[in-house]
């Protein structure tokens, strides 16, 4: 779907308060969710306000972006498919998480080729890995994004835009001397390739991995019950009303079924590159049983 955004303006102080917010692990504000008449506004402080506006069949929305001043089109674009897309898809009956994913040979549950997911919070590490994997020839599907669609007994992962989302240091560790730099400090989209190859068919859910938080942690693989699964992935989802109880039933019964039909694994590793080669080692020999 093809989306531009609206003339950049400033953000305004609101009269209502939010009534959600994504929280980072620093602490810090990154989304507010405002209730609008006729519909919410997703405010990214900093960056841009979303105008979510259902449509008179209640299956669709008008979305409508405004890029803070400073804030660059790309960013506000990123944020549409990375953010807005997935929030109104489980809205609307989808099932979408915050996470990366990859193919991988063998992985499905016939022997053929198939998708391992990788979820965590912001800065944890998961596209790194997913790129990790790209650079030794199994492509990436998504990036921040797992979509998947429900047919014939599986889970399929839908491959989302062809880029990956890295800091410089991750972008240089993948790259090499052909990572190109923008800026030090903010992520860059980084094209697939022939060194981050991509893949550009669905391929079937195998295993979900769920990145820990403790970034010393020595590497560890862990399967979780089915409870812990549930509670483990809500986190990672996008919703836009906390407070529609039905819609969260619904969501949360998708939820359910799942990490009923999925494997799901805690993951716990160093935080360090070096670390990377034994990481994806010990996830190869997981899927394939070793």
């Amino acid at each position: 779907m093809d989306w531009k955004p609206a003339a950049r303006r400033p953000q305004e102080r609101l009269s209502s308060q939010p009534y959600d917010r994504w929280i980072s692990p620093e602490g810090q504000c990154q989304a507010e969710f405002h209730r609008m008449v006729g519909g919410f506004l997703i405010r990214f402080p900093g960056q841009g306000d979303f105008l979510l506006s259902p449509e008179a069949n209640a299956v669709e929305f008008t979305v409508t972006g405004w890029p803070a001043p400073d804030c660059d089109d790309r960013t506000i674009i990123n944020l549409y498919h990375n953010a807005i897309q997935p929030i109104l898809g489980n809205h609307l009956g989808g099932l979408y998480l915050h996470g990366s994913a990859v193919r991988l040979d063998g992985a499905a549950r016939d022997g053929a080729a198939g998708a391992v997911a990788f979820l965590g919070l912001s800065r944890g590490g998961k596209t790194t890995l997913a790129g990790s994997f790209a650079r030794e020839g199994q492509p990436f599907l998504t990036e921040d994004v797992i979509d998947l669609r429900f047919d014939s007994g599986r889970y399929w992962v839908q491959p989302k835009r062809s880029k990956l989302r890295l800091f410089a240091d991750s972008a240089r560790y993948l790259l090499g001397e052909n990572a190109r730099v923008e800026d030090e400090n903010l992520k860059q989209d980084v094209e697939a390739g022939g060194a981050l190859p991509f893949a550009e068919n669905p391929a079937p859910l195998s295993q979900i991995y769920i990145l820990g938080t403790d970034h010393r942690a020595p590497l560890s693989i862990r399967q979780c019950s089915l409870q812990e699964a549930v509670s483990m992935l809500m986190p990672h989802a996008f919703i836009l009303d906390v407070e529609d109880k039905a819609r969260l039933r619904g969501h949360f019964a998708r939820i359910a079924d799942l990490s009923q039909d999925i494997r799901c694994y805690t993951l716990d590793f160093t935080r360090d590159y070096g670390e990377l080669p034994r990481v994806r080692g010990a996830i190869l020999g997981n899927v394939q049983g070793i």
